[in-house]
C-alpha cells in the first residue's frame, strides 16, 4: 500500500511543477504582449482585408489613395522592439483593408526611477526604462 501512496504523491508533484510552469508561461506572455494598437478611424468606408500591407517612410507619391485609419502602439515596458511593433500595425492595418502603411512616427522615451535614499540622506537612481510608440497612417491606394 505504501507504494501508491508514493505514486499519488509523485503524480501529486509533477502536476504542480506543470501548474507552475503553465502560469510562468503565462505571465511571460502576457508580460510581453504589448497593448493592441489604438485606432483612429478617418473614413466611415469600409475595406475587405487584405493580403500584403507595404510598409513606407512616405506616401506613395503621385498616387491616390484613402487614408483609413491612424494607428498608434506603445510598448511602456521596453520589451517590444520597432519590429514587433510595426508587425502589430501591419496585421491591424490588413483587417482594416489598407495596402500600406505609412509610418509617420516613433518614440523612444527613456525614463528613470529616483529615490531618497534614507540611511545616506541622497537621492539616488534607480532601474531606467525605455518605453516605445510608434504611430502610423494605414492607406488603401487606388492601384
Amino acid at each position: 500500500m505504501p507504494h501508491s501512496h508514493s505514486l499519488c504523491a509523485g503524480h501529486r508533484r509533477r502536476l504542480s511543477r506543470l501548474v507552475a510552469l503553465a502560469l510562468t508561461l503565462c505571465v511571460a506572455a502576457c508580460a510581453s504582449a504589448p497593448p493592441a494598437p489604438q485606432i483612429q478611424r478617418l473614413t466611415t468606408q469600409s475595406f475587405p482585408a487584405t493580403q500584403i500591407v507595404d510598409v513606407l517612410d512616405t506616401p506613395p507619391a503621385g498616387q491616390a489613395y484613402t487614408a483609413i485609419a491612424r494607428l498608434t502602439v506603445s510598448d511602456p515596458t521596453g520589451a517590444a522592439t520597432q519590429a514587433q511593433l510595426i508587425a502589430q500595425l501591419v496585421d491591424t492595418a490588413r483587417n482594416l483593408g489598407a495596402d500600406a502603411l505609412v509610418i509617420e512616427r516613433v518614440d523612444h522615451q527613456s525614463t528613470a526611477q529616483v529615490a531618497f535614499n534614507p540611511s545616506g540622506g541622497q537621492m539616488q537612481g534607480g532601474e531606467q526604462t525605455t518605453s516605445l510608440t510608434v504611430s502610423a497612417l494605414a492607406i488603401r491606394t487606388s492601384r
